[in-house]
């Protein structure tokens, strides 16, 4: 797939704009621990290790970004998910797992992927929260996403606070962010 080949540096630039853009609402949302086996906070030779023993995921190779993140791009080649490219982010200062990103070639795959997302997140935001989040993220990314889609929910501000899913549609792909705020330096 050719996400795998654009340069890592242009998701360094949009974390501290996917970061920096929380709503004060947003503090309590509950979210994803992680993605796949790969929970956030595990370091990155846990990481690493989990991501080896997954028979789904392959083509593990490993980047930095100008900005200094480490990342681990792979391809998932699960049966019964589309084929899908993967970027696991470590942020600059840190050894730990923060930001899951998982690329869609085939925006005719939004349904599935939004099905999946509702059965393990339930209901997204109202359409009034995504909207705010679109508008604040939009001008950051690297291309202008025609929706957005974002998962959180009611839970432990202790546990939970600060982990999203955010679905972006762009013309040509998707894009899913299982994120953890809390763990950017």
């Amino acid at each position: 797939m050719s996400l795998l080949t654009q340069p890592a540096a242009r998701l360094g630039g949009l974390l501290t704009t996917l970061v920096l853009a929380l709503p004060s609402v947003a503090a309590a949302a509950q979210g994803p621990e992680g993605y796949r086996s790969a929970d956030f906070g595990m370091s990155y030779d846990t990481v690493m290790a989990e991501l080896v023993d997954d028979d789904a995921v392959v083509n593990l190779s490993d980047v930095g970004s100008d900005e200094g993140d480490r990342i681990v791009n792979a391809q998932l080649k699960a049966n019964d998910e589309p084929e899908t490219d993967l970027r696991y982010v470590f942020p600059a200062g840190s050894e730990q797992l923060a930001l899951v990103v998982a690329f869609y070639p085939h925006v005719e795959d939004r349904d599935t992927v939004t099905q999946r997302l509702e059965e393990r997140f339930g209901e997204p935001w109202q359409e009034d929260m995504a909207q705010w989040w679109f508008e604040q993220l939009k001008a950051g990314m690297p291309q202008e996403p025609s929706s957005l889609m974002v998962w959180g929910g009611e839970g432990d501000e202790a546990e939970t606070r600060g982990r999203f899913t955010r679905l972006w549609t762009f013309d040509d792909y998707l894009s899913v962010e299982y994120l953890d705020t809390r763990l950017f330096p």
